[in-house]
């Protein structure tokens, strides 16, 4: 594994197809270290299939993956645990363990990998609870959860270990307005008070306005785009269109 770098994560001209469908055709992509990338595009384009390659959750068909300094593409399963310890990946829908309660669903990756007593789980995932504004759930079960508060729960689980990347797939999806916005003030506040590189997958141009340092576009396989999202609102064609629908304007 290597040491720290400066840049977060290289991509360099992945393809992956699902049968006879191209879904990626050659992507390339670099974040720096701290930077906060949103990914943009519509339904369908494979923006989560993007993001799954970042942590080996999926294997590109050919191109290179490297995060953190360590190759991720044709690395097996067993190869990828220490780099997911320092890379934190939110799904869209939480992935929460529906059998476990709130509390043993945030320690599960500090009883995992680390060497921390019963008492300082306890005092840890607390933390990390209050810390998303949830202090006290730790008896409570997914199910009896919100939308909102299963999403918050996710967050605190991904951050137990510190991470340096965090990959935020479609955080708002499913939430209503004031809901959502509550979740970007709070990935807006771990980015600040953590300094981790983030990326960030969605089509809500909301989102991508307040936490954006780059938007990077995504249509037709490729990245159409990279750059300021005030600069995709002047594009023509697909880019600015979809930028400019979402209120985005230059």
């Amino acid at each position: 594994m290597s040491e720290r770098t400066s840049r977060a994560l290289s991509v360099r001209r992945i393809t992956k197809s699902f049968g006879a469908h191209r879904v990626l055709d050659g992507i390339n992509l670099e974040v720096e270290v701290g930077e906060t990338v949103v990914v943009l595009g519509g339904s369908g384009e494979g923006k989560s299939v993007f993001l799954k390659h970042v942590n080996g959750l999926l294997q590109p068909d050919s191109g290179e993956v490297v995060v953190l300094g360590c190759p991720v593409s044709g690395r097996p399963e067993s190869g990828l645990i220490e780099l997911r310890r320092r890379v934190s990946y939110i799904f869209q829908q939480g992935a929460l363990f529906d059998s476990l309660t709130v509390g043993e669903n945030v320690a599960f990756p500090l009883v995992e990998h680390t060497r921390l007593s019963e008492a300082e789980v306890a005092a840890r995932v607390g933390a990390l609870l209050d810390r998303v504004g949830l202090a006290g759930t730790e008896p409570l079960l997914p199910a009896e959860l919100s939308g909102g508060m299963r999403k918050r729960v996710a967050l605190a689980r991904g951050l137990a270990l510190d991470p340096e990347v965090i990959l935020y797939d479609e955080p708002t999806a499913g939430l209503d307005p004031l809901t959502g916005l509550a979740i970007v003030a709070l990935i807006k506040d771990v980015t600040r008070s953590t300094g981790a590189t983030s990326l960030v997958v969605t089509h809500d141009l909301a989102v991508a306005t307040e936490l954006a340092d780059r938007v990077a576009f995504l249509a037709g396989g490729t990245f159409a785009f990279t750059g300021a999202l005030a600069d995709a609102a002047r594009q023509e064609g697909t880019v600015g269109a979809f930028v400019r629908a979402g209120g985005v304007h230059a």
